[in-house]
């Protein structure tokens, strides 16, 4: 079975998925799209190693092991179709919908909930409209929150370690055979927002059009190769 989505190919065979990074990139909910060499195996390599990461800090998810140079072998999920957002500071969507400064800091980390669908937009919601809208219970949406706080908090401390500020995240959980909620997907710049003394360190650098994108996601590599070992 194959699955083809706009940044990547989904194979599942032999009892896992294979997660194959392509070279596209694309914002705006699809409506920017470029393909630019080395970013598919940029990305597989920074999720591969964040995963890593995750796991050596006991926080499970899909990684199980790295292909050179764009394949991640993972725990099959089923996935929801969900976005779960959590933001540090004041950012993109966030000060579209409410206003703001960006880079304000939050008391303490917001989870936000979004509908994968790129025709309306990725619509927010709330937990209580999941189990309305048959895409997840109200225990599985708490669950979700409940580790997407954890994953993101650690991130933050790993991409501290880099010299990076983490400020907001992306995540896509699934559920096993087993019953178990876990992280799939991606954890890389396409998924980030990173900044370092002013500097943009993610997606937004082609979102806005400021140069390379493919040169900042480079560097984020490097770093990650530097701290984490596979």
């Amino acid at each position: 079975m194959v699955y083809e989505g706009k940044t990547k190919i989904v194979e599942i065979k032999d009892g896992y998925a294979y997660l194959h990074f392509k070279d596209d990139i694309t914002a705006g909910d699809g409506e920017k799209h470029d393909v630019m060499s080395g970013k598919g195996s940029m990305c597989a390599e920074i999720t591969a190693r964040l995963m890593r990461a995750l796991k050596d800090r006991g926080i499970d998810n899909q990684f199980v092991e790295f292909t050179a140079p764009n394949v991640i072998k993972a725990i099959p999920l089923k996935m929801y179709p969900l976005e779960v957002v959590v933001r540090f500071k004041k950012a993109g969507s966030f000060i579209r919908r409410y206003g703001g400064v960006e880079g304000e800091e939050f008391a303490e980390p917001l989870v936000e909930f979004f509908v994968k669908d790129d025709e309306r937009h990725d619509p927010m919601v709330c937990k209580k409209h999941l189990p309305i809208l048959g895409i997840a219970s109200l225990d599985d949406a708490e669950e979700m929150e409940r580790q997407a706080k954890e994953i993101a908090l650690a991130l933050r401390d790993i991409f501290k370690e880099m010299g990076y500020d983490l400020w907001d995240m992306k995540f896509e959980f699934g559920k096993a055979e087993d019953g178990k909620i876990l992280l799939g997907d991606e954890i890389s710049p396409d998924t980030l927002r990173l900044r370092r003394s002013g500097e943009i360190f993610d997606k937004d650098v082609y979102r806005r059009n400021l140069g390379d994108p493919m040169a900042k996601y480079k560097e984020v590599l490097e770093q990650c190769r530097k701290h984490i070992t596979l």
